[in-house]
């Protein structure tokens, strides 16, 4: 997979997209780019469109996709040909990915989508010991049955049109955070 440059962290709330994004990224010299981030840090502006965003997320909901393809069109149109990239939070939608798919077809930038499959049981566990160390509004207990409802709805439809893509790797994400590392590495030909 040597010409493979841009990579997608896909999964359930929780399922390790972050943390695998990072480890990815480190292996491979490469930047990443989470959407999430990104939306987080506008929700700490002032203004009306910084607290429409934090409203969205702090409810556990998706944004709406247009602003969503914008912030990773535009991180991509920004990357020279031999720059490596890990996304992480990029397609939670299946207009989403469409559109992904176009922009790296038009860049000529093969990419691999990489699915954390955990189970919701799984994601709930995680999101809960995550709001326990990091505060995080969207790991509420109550934003994260929404969340879970999201993923179903819309992330789900995303993970299947990159599967039928033939660009989709699953991983089966109950494992260690370094056995879920070295299965990605594995599946992506990168050891």
């Amino acid at each position: 997979m040597q010409d493979i440059r841009t990579f997608l962290m896909m999964g359930r709330p929780g399922a390790g997209k972050g943390t695998q994004a990072k480890l990815l990224a480190k292996k491979l010299g490469a930047e990443v780019y989470s959407s999430g981030n990104r939306l987080r840090e506008m929700a700490k502006g002032h203004g009306f469109v910084a607290r429409k965003i934090k409203d969205v997320i702090d409810s556990g909901g998706l944004l709406p996709s247009w602003l969503s393809s914008h912030l990773f069109e535009g991180a991509l149109l920004m990357l020279e040909p031999e720059e490596l990239v890990v996304f992480e939070g990029a397609c939670r939608r299946l207009e989403e990915a469409r559109a992904f798919d176009r922009v790296v077809a038009w860049l000529e930038r093969p990419y691999k989508a990489v699915f954390i499959n955990v189970s919701d049981e799984e994601s709930e566990k995680r999101l809960n010991a995550r709001r326990a160390v990091e505060r995080r509004a969207d790991d509420a207990s109550d934003t994260v049955i929404e969340r879970l409802a999201e993923y179903e709805e819309n992330t789900r439809p995303a993970v299947e049109f990159l599967r039928e893509r033939g660009v989709l790797v699953e991983i089966d994400g109950h494992k260690s955070v370094e056995d879920v590392h070295k299965a990605i590495l594995s599946a992506l030909r990168l050891q």
